[in-house]
């Protein structure tokens, strides 16, 4: 679990303007369950964090609680920060750019329908500048600054 400073459930009680009570109140749980998410000691359950973000309006701590929750989603899935706007698109368009060169590469390998050991490095390098373009995305969805 994040630090107490970072911690995600006690930013969305704070983007909402709650105190802990309120929002227990307003999440349908007991301060006691608050308090212990906010200090790391507890995981809410997925339908309390469905509730957190419609009281709070912050979405992307539905990423974030499930890297907090699975295993799986923590090694799968590209850690997200919460970026201004113009930040995060100047990164996402740069990952596209950088992409560019490594499409014809792309293409050559793909083309025979396999991977095949000599080219597995080069394959590689496309899927991590992929992995970039992906995290990159996520940023501008859940950029600061983004009404949804």
């Amino acid at each position: 679990m994040e630090s107490d400073s970072r911690n995600i459930y006690k930013t969305a009680r704070r983007i909402a303007g709650m105190t802990q009570e309120r929002w227990a109140e307003a999440i349908g749980v007991c301060a006691e369950s608050v308090r212990n998410y906010e200090a790391g000691r507890q995981i809410p359950a997925d339908e309390v964090v469905i509730t957190m973000i419609e009281c709070s309006s912050y979405h992307v701590l539905g990423y974030q609680h499930l890297l907090e929750r699975s295993r799986v989603a923590y090694r799968l899935l590209p850690q997200v920060a919460q970026l201004p706007l113009p930040q995060a698109v100047v990164q996402l368009l740069c990952a596209i750019h950088d992409f560019a060169d490594k499409h014809q590469a792309m293409l050559r390998i793909a083309a025979d329908g396999e991977v095949s050991l000599d080219e597995a490095d080069e394959w590689r390098r496309i899927a991590a500048a992929m992995d970039e373009i992906i995290q990159a995305a996520l940023q501008v969805k859940y950029a600061q600054g983004v009404a949804t």
